[in-house]
């Protein structure tokens, strides 16, 4: 996938989770509250056409005989729903907007009300209410359940005779997950690449992850401290870079959410970052300074003391490396780590 363009990361797209009701949503919401008004309205009591009295009366006797399955079809949704927002739990929303996640809720919803249906042709004189929650609740946990008819006397398991009866929804359900992350890869890319374009170095991509993972108000100690450690793995001079900045930003998308990163990158770009590119920056250092004050000016703006060794260590001399090739090397390592704004701002300083 190519980078986005400067102009398109600085003023990116309205996020999907954003928006307001669509056209659609509103009219039918109009005309649900249109029918709601009609039903409830007593048309005998004016005087009207006949036939009025008589379509209300007909849709009162559909809505009575069509409730229980909407009932039941609703509570097969919303198991559904459930599922896909436990299984992504960092892309609730935009996984629900996929068209394999919308499959698998009408699935749901359509299973439900067909098993409604047959329950209610072999148990006619049941009570309603209770045969809607008894379907609703219980048809979902039978497709959900293996039965284990006989089970082998101190065995592991393997030999045991089990009735699957979930067996073909496990099969859907695992279609449905595959597709789901396949189609939020796409997203998921796109994020990632505007935020590596937008943040080029590690520095400032370590900055944004660490305050996102410390504002988590949902994080445990022991999660956002594992989070953090493995950030500080990523921030290791060893690290390949790229898959360092990489990593960084999906951190981000995954403890901050996709209006988060929108956020980040509708923010303007600094003036420093603006006035000179990386290279102008390594040039500068390198016209500057001698290899001995360029290794004392770096170990003054960087902190870590692996960042300390790694940068006596590109000054050791080498046979057929040239001062400025290591002179090179510690400035793109140094602009990289600490970020071109504040060795500009370090450069400028009296």
């Amino acid at each position: 996938m190519a980078p986005l363009a400067i102009a398109d990361i600085s003023s990116p797209p309205p996020s999907p989770t954003t928006r307001g009701p669509g056209g659609w949503a509103i009219f039918l919401a109009l005309m649900l509250l249109a029918l709601i008004v009609f039903l409830i309205f007593p048309m005998e009591t004016i005087l009207l056409q006949p036939w009025v009295p008589a379509l209300q009366a007909q849709l009162r006797a559909l809505v009575s005989s069509g409730w229980p399955y909407a009932a039941v079809a609703l509570l097969g949704a919303i198991v559904g729903l459930a599922e896909i927002a436990s299984t992504f739990p960092n892309y609730p929303r935009e996984a629900l907007r996929t068209r394999w996640a919308q499959n698998l809720v009408l699935v749901n919803a359509i299973a439900a009300a067909l098993a409604f249906g047959i329950a209610q042709i072999y148990a006619p004189t049941t009570n309603l209410i209770l045969m809607v929650l008894g379907v609703g609740i219980g048809f979902q946990a039978i497709i959900r359940t293996r039965f284990t008819l006989a089970k082998q006397i101190g065995g592991s398991g393997e030999n045991d005779v089990t009735l699957n009866l979930g067996w073909l929804y496990d099969q859907f359900q695992n279609l449905c997950k595959t597709q789901i992350d396949l189609e939020l890869m796409n997203g998921r890319r796109t994020a990632v690449t505007r935020l590596i374009d937008r943040y080029p170095t590690l520095a400032e991509m370590h900055d944004i992850a660490e305050y996102t993972i410390i504002s988590r108000a949902t994080l445990t100690p022991d999660e956002a401290k594992a989070q953090m450690a493995e950030l500080d793995r990523l921030f290791d001079p060893k690290a390949p870079a790229n898959f360092a900045r990489t990593s960084m930003a999906l951190k981000i998308l995954e403890n901050g959410g996709q209006a988060y990163v929108d956020l980040l990158l509708s923010q303007p770009e600094t003036a420093a970052s603006e006035a000179a590119t990386p290279e102008d920056v390594v040039k500068r250092l390198m016209d500057k300074y001698s290899l001995a004050d360029l290794v004392t000016f770096a170990m003054q703006l960087t902190t870590t003391q692996q960042e300390h060794d790694y940068i006596q260590g590109a000054a050791q001399p080498v046979a057929g490396v040239g001062e400025a090739s290591q002179k090179a090397t510690i400035a793109h390592f140094l602009v990289q780590r600490v970020g071109v704004e504040t060795v500009v701002k370090e450069l400028n300083a009296p």
